[in-house]
């Protein structure tokens, strides 16, 4: 063959290298171990009291893909049977009565990250996306933000109780210390909670007042323009200091001052925070009962078009008692 013919050296081999990554992501997808990535992320959330069920896993960009997954907290411990269903991707026969309410994610992508060394996520959600990242190297450095979620979608409904709507964005950063223990210390982090949310409103629901202590009687509430939410809290050994915390809308105005001690598990956080709310008149006419239990609040002293409450307790069982 004369080498007027022969194909250029680039172009053979480019062609290799095409062959070869081709080949490489075919036989990646056949032998990629889904079963075990599976099994690992669903036996991890149910040892932190979580249920984990995913629709699909598939290769990603340096990673992994994971779509339709559904995280809920199930009301009782879940059973060893109940784990293997979720590993086998067999629950589709089991509801919110077995596993509680669920949030739903359109995506999750997961993929190693070199700075810090540790794990990148991005999920896509309630036509947003969150983005997060986790340090593995010395203390964990948690990084997590919000863009642009709309309240309004997804299984929010259900899983809250009220049909909402606008927009909620915020941003998180801790580095959690590892003491004694292998596992990274929640209650001694340090860093800070953004918050700037937009058009946040009750469109319909009930909700429960925590007054006296107790849970409180849920009750139907009809619209509520809640407005802006604003929030700064900067956290140093596990305790946040509120710098800035309002929600201002059309029919209420909320302020909170105080702090919010991390506890090893969120939910046993402690809030001890002073807050202030005002209600328009038109809003507290058509809120009726809700605004009834507010109005047994007293005063504030500094401002008595303000009520005054004090917000103590855990964050998953929270008081809510008029102030001293």
């Amino acid at each position: 063959m004369s080498s007027d013919t022969k194909p250029a050296r680039w172009k053979v081999f480019l062609g290799y290298a095409a062959f070869a990554v081709a080949a490489f992501v075919f036989a990646l997808f056949v032998t990629f171990p889904y079963d075990a990535i599976r099994a690992r992320i669903v036996s991890e959330a149910a040892q932190a009291g979580l249920a984990v069920r995913i629709g699909s896993l598939r290769p990603g960009l340096a990673g992994i893909t994971a779509t339709q997954v559904r995280v809920s907290k199930p009301p009782q411990p879940l059973s060893a049977d109940v784990v293997a269903s979720l590993v086998s991707g067999e629950a589709a026969m089991l509801g919110p009565a077995e596993l509680g309410e669920a949030l739903t994610f359109d995506s999750v992508a997961m993929r190693p990250a070199l700075f810090p060394p540790g794990v990148a996520l991005r999920a896509e959600t309630l036509g947003g996306t969150v983005t997060a990242s986790v340090g593995l190297l010395g203390d964990m450095k948690v990084r997590a933000e919000l863009d642009g979620l709309q309240v309004s979608g997804g299984n929010l409904k259900a899983f809250t109780g009220m049909e909402l709507e606008g927009e909620v964005n915020g941003q998180l950063a801790l580095t959690l210390p590892k003491g004694k223990s292998p596992e990274p210390d929640l209650s001694q982090a340090d860093g800070e909670l953004t918050l700037d949310s937009q058009g946040l409103v009750i469109k319909s629901g009930k909700v429960a007042i925590p007054m006296g202590g107790g849970p409180g009687m849920p009750m139907d509430i009809p619209q509520v323009t809640l407005g802006n939410l604003t929030g700064r809290i900067k956290f140093e050994k596990g305790l946040g200091t509120v710098e800035t915390l309002r929600l201002k809308g059309e029919d209420l105005e909320a302020l909170a001052t105080g702090t919010l001690k991390l506890g090893k598990k969120v939910e046993y956080s402690e809030p001890a925070m002073d807050v202030n709310i005002k209600l328009d008149p038109e809003a507290q006419k058509r809120l009726g009962a809700v605004a009834m239990g507010l109005t047994i609040l007293p005063p504030d002293k500094k401002d008595p078009s303000f009520r005054a409450a004090r917000l103590g307790g855990f964050l998953n069982r929270p008081t809510f008692l008029p102030r001293r």
